[in-house]
C-alpha cells in the first residue's frame, strides 16, 4: 500500500477537511516574500484548497504536482485561474522554468527516507535566484507507519539540524525558522522559510 492509495481512497474525508482549512500565516509570508506575478510550484498540492487556490487569488501562476490522482482531478475541476497541476512524482518533476517561489506544506514527510536529501538540491536547483522555499518538517530524525481517517500512511524526516545544514550547504539563507508552529486548531513541529542566494 502507497501514500498515493491511500489517499485516492481518502478523498472525500479529505475534501471535507481541506475545504474548510485556514490559509496559515508562513503561506501569507511566503507570498509577500514573492514579487506579484511570480511563479509558484506546489509540492503535494493535494485537491488545490486552500493553498493554491490563496496564491492563484494574490496573482501567481501555480504548478501543482501530486502522487494522487484523485486529488489532481479534483484540482482540475476546482476552476483555480492562473494554475496547472499534475499528477506527478516530485523526484521525476522536471522544469526549464526557474519557479519564485516553491512550498511544501506537510508534503516532504511522505517521502522516503533514503531519498529525504535529494529534496534540498532538487529545489535549489528549481528556484529562480532570490527565490523562496517554504516547507513543514519533523524535528527528529524519523521514519514510521501512522493512520488518516483509517487509511495507513508511511511518513519519514531526517533531522532538523542536519536539514539546516545541507541547506547551508547548497546556498540557502534561513529567512525564519519556527519550532512547534500553532495557529488555531493547527500545529506543525517545524515552519522553515529559507531564499535561494
Amino acid at each position: 500500500m502507497t501514500n498515493k492509495d491511500s489517499y485516492n481512497k481518502i478523498i472525500d474525508s479529505w475534501i471535507t477537511a481541506r475545504n474548510n482549512a485556514i490559509v496559515n500565516k508562513p503561506i501569507i509570508d511566503f507570498a509577500d516574500y514573492i514579487n506579484s506575478e511570480g511563479t509558484i510550484l506546489d509540492i503535494g498540492c493535494g485537491t488545490g484548497l486552500p493553498i493554491a487556490k490563496y496564491l492563484s487569488e494574490r496573482n501567481f501562476s501555480i504548478t501543482g504536482i501530486d502522487q494522487s490522482a484523485k486529488m489532481i482531478e479534483m484540482a482540475k475541476s476546482a476552476g483555480i485561474k492562473n494554475a496547472v497541476f499534475s499528477t506527478c512524482d516530485f523526484f521525476d518533476f522536471e522544469s526549464d522554468e526557474k519557479f519564485n517561489g516553491i512550498i511544501a506544506w506537510d508534503s516532504l514527510f511522505h517521502f522516503p527516507k533514503e531519498r529525504q536529501k535529494e529534496i534540498y538540491s532538487k529545489v535549489y536547483h528549481l528556484l529562480a535566484h532570490g527565490g523562496y522555499f517554504l516547507f513543514t518538517h519533523g524535528k527528529e530524525e524519523d521514519e514510521h507507519i501512522d493512520s488518516m481517517f483509517g487509511e495507513q500512511f508511511y511518513y519519514s524526516c531526517l533531522s532538523k539540524d542536519f536539514v539546516l545544514g545541507l541547506m547551508k550547504e547548497f546556498g540557502f539563507e534561513i529567512v525564519y525558522s519556527i519550532e512547534n508552529f500553532v495557529e488555531e486548531k493547527d500545529q506543525r513541529d517545524w515552519v522553515v522559510l529559507a531564499r535561494k542566494k
